[in-house]
């Protein structure tokens, strides 16, 4: 039998010129696999007469860091060991006195390339060859997760009935200024009349809703997050972007950017613009309000089943240049645990004290020296007064000062997978002052109210992950005036806002991997103002990953 006489040595090669530093990574592992798969079927007699090129291209990879020395001579040693054990199988076959250069068959030579390409590439994900320098470690610590949600809405308002005095007779009442847009406009002249929020138009909607989060893990107690999302506006309750501007491009805001450290085990320090910590219900934070602020959040195992948590923190509502800034400071602690293998339960109070909120009415003189205290955001529902004093024009002031207590329960019997239970919450604004409202006001307005309930029974899976799962909720809810900031609470029920009760009806299911179609029904009406009915339904289509 014919030897090869050229030993073919990777670590003979060490000198040999660096070349192509650029080549990606995968164009470099590819290289790689072409030259092994060469190198393992070349007969002895043919490599002899050949070019080092294969093994330049190996030494190349571990000259550019993608692959350890020891890994490419171990591929070079296996490869040599497969044809050898081929060859000898061949001549075993002939007869003794046969001198004859072994031929290595196509099959055989298709058979070993797949096989050295499998477990070259195999071995590369599991063992990690990409060096230090290719691929930064903190790579590896990111993770990538978002959502999209297509949305047709209608919205549906029972038809306005006017006597010939112009008294309502029947729907709902037609003139409801517009108090976000009256500010926004920094105040409106009473004799132009003001702007009104629709309450008589039936309208449709398609909307969108994209998102995605970065979250990069920095050692072990350090967490950097960011999330990006559309929406029409940078307001703090929606990330709903509106279909129908001549397809004008849509915008993209920031929607969280936060730093968490964690210095102890179960202990959490959270700065940034951040996903809510409080638990609660939408009836009290919106499911898209994050924020912005310093939090600190702890959990303590009691045993396997129980445990205790606890969150505070500082939040900044208004940053003014010469006045007094307004702040939240809120804190909440609670319990969690599973009963029985199969009975969760979750429960926690909370305190929210809204500082510096509340407006201020300007001198009696006309001047307009409190202007400052006007809020730069509004909603619908609040209880609120006229700021000027010149009986000319107007700017929204709020009249309520706003310190809540919550109680929110959760209880929820598992199935497998899912869940059937019921979560409630309850809230009362404890420093709702009425005769301080109406002598701001200086005239009759909505009656105030302090306290706010919801409640809502669900079943079947808390994430929809494949086809065939499936989630209904049912819930009814009471939020007075001033039960709690109606910027906040949630914009889909009555389109946001406080004043409204009423019931609310969802389901979904999934089609695909991690897509569902859905549809809800909201029904709500006014408890104190004048007659105000909407009914809102709704067709979802979500994609998550």
């Amino acid at each position: 039998m014919l030897k090869n006489k050229k030993n073919i040595e990777l670590s003979k090669l060490i000198l040999l010129r660096k070349g192509n530093s650029g080549m990606s990574l995968q164009r470099n592992l590819m290289a790689g696999v072409a030259a092994v798969s060469a190198l393992t079927v070349v007969a002895p007699s043919a490599a002899a007469q050949s070019s080092d090129l294969e093994v330049e291209i190996l030494q190349l990879l571990v000259d550019e860091g993608v692959i350890p020395f020891d890994k490419a001579q171990a591929i070079l040693e296996r490869a040599r060991q497969q044809q050898q054990e081929k060859a000898a199988a061949e001549a075993a076959e002939n007869a003794p006195d046969t001198i004859d250069v072994p031929y290595i068959p196509q099959t055989v030579r298709e058979e070993i390339e797949n096989n050295v390409r499998a477990d070259v590439i195999e071995t590369a994900k599991t063992e990690g060859w990409v060096a230090p320098n290719v691929i930064p470690d903190w790579v590896n610590k990111v993770k990538i997760s978002g959502d999209f949600r297509a949305r047709y809405q209608r919205e549906d308002y029972p038809e306005s009935v006017l006597g010939p005095n112009g008294e309502l007779i029947d729907g709902n009442f037609p003139y409801f200024p517009d108090a976000a847009e009256i500010n926004r406009l920094g105040g409106v002249t009473d004799a132009d009349g003001f702007p009104l929020i629709n309450s008589t138009e039936d309208s449709s909607r398609p909307n969108y809703r994209a998102r995605i989060k970065f979250e990069a893990g920095i050692g072990d107690n350090v967490t950097v997050g960011l999330r990006l999302a559309s929406g029409d506006n940078d307001g703090a309750v929606s990330t709903n972007s509106t279909f129908g501007d001549y397809y004008y491009k849509k915008s993209i805001w920031i929607d969280q950017a936060y730093v968490d450290v964690s210095p102890l085990e179960g202990v959490n320090l959270i700065a940034g613009r951040m996903p809510n910590p409080f638990f609660s219900t939408n009836m009290l934070w919106d499911e898209d309000v994050n924020p912005e602020g310093l939090a600190l959040a702890a959990d303590y195992e009691i045993n396997d089943s129980v445990s205790v948590f606890g969150v505070g923190g500082v939040f900044p509502l208004q940053q003014r240049d010469f006045f007094d800034d307004s702040y939240l400071y809120a804190g909440q602690i609670g319990a969690k645990g599973l009963f029985a293998e199969r009975l969760e339960i979750e429960g926690a109070v909370a305190y929210y004290m809204f500082d510096n909120v509340q407006s201020m009415k300007n001198p009696d003189d006309g001047s307009r020296i409190n202007d400052w205290s006007a809020p730069t955001y509004l909603a619908n529902g609040n209880s609120l007064f006229n700021i000027r004093t010149d009986g000319l024009t107007t700017l929204a002031g709020l009249a309520a000062e706003y310190e809540l207590m919550a109680a929110t329960l959760r209880m929820a019997l598992r199935d497998g997978d899912r869940r059937y239970g019921l979560i409630g919450e309850v809230v009362k604004n404890d420093a709702l002052d009425e005769d301080e409202i109406t002598a701001l006001r200086g005239e009759p307005g909505v009656e105030p109210g302090d306290t706010g309930w919801h409640v809502k029974g669900f079943a079947g899976y808390p994430v929809i992950s494949e086809r065939g799962q499936w989630r209904v909720e049912a819930g009814y809810r009471h939020v007075e005036t001033d039960a709690v900031l109606d910027i906040f609470t949630d914009s889909d029920f009555a389109l946001g806002g406080t004043d409204v009760e009423g019931y609310i009806l969802k389901g979904d299911v999934g089609i695909y991997e991690n897509t569902s179609i859905g549809a809800a029904y909201l029904s709500s009406d006014a408890i104190n103002r004048p007659p105000f009915s909407l009914d809102i339904f709704q067709v979802n289509l979500n994609v998550h990953f």
